[in-house]
């Protein structure tokens, strides 16, 4: 049995995309498809990645202390704890460490630290011994171009 997928893009950007079946082949919580439409659809969200990556770059180098302050600043700890918080912040701050210079993460540093005890856990990440195991983690090594992020 032959297996092939259709698809059907709407006017405002959304996707519908129709598998038929081949067998009861399929990982978990995912629809049937086939090896090559699984392989499409890697590369195409790998690709994806990247660009999101390029733009996020771009974004963060070219933003003011102010505007990474107010970004930061939505990663309260106090108003979210636990793992989730932990999963999407580790990743934000090795592209900080990794995209601005010393004196931008200093600066970060020192705004967090002032705060006092709630800001405490962002200050940390943003202290230079931190920034020196986060940069050495992820930096590309030789031969490679990109990075070796945390992906959330």
């Amino acid at each position: 049995m032959a297996e092939h997928t259709n698809g059907t893009a709407s006017a405002n950007g959304t996707a519908t995309v129709t598998h038929t079946g081949y067998g009861n082949k399929t990982a978990s919580g995912t629809p049937p498809c086939n090896l090559k439409d699984a392989w499409v659809m890697r590369n195409a969200t790998t690709q994806a990645m990247l660009l999101a990556e390029a733009h996020m770059q771009a974004e963060i180098t070219s933003a003011s202390i102010e505007e990474l302050i107010a970004l930061v600043e939505t990663f309260s700890p106090t108003r979210s704890s636990g793992p989730d918080w932990t999963r999407s912040f580790e990743p934000l701050a090795e592209r900080l460490w990794l995209w601005l210079g010393d004196e931008t993460m200093a600066a970060l540093e020192a705004n967090f630290t002032a705060r006092g005890m709630p800001w405490m856990a962002i200050a940390n990440i943003f202290s230079p011994e931190r920034g020196v195991q986060l940069r050495q983690r992820v930096r590309p090594p030789a031969g490679s171009r990109f990075p070796r992020f945390t992906t959330a």
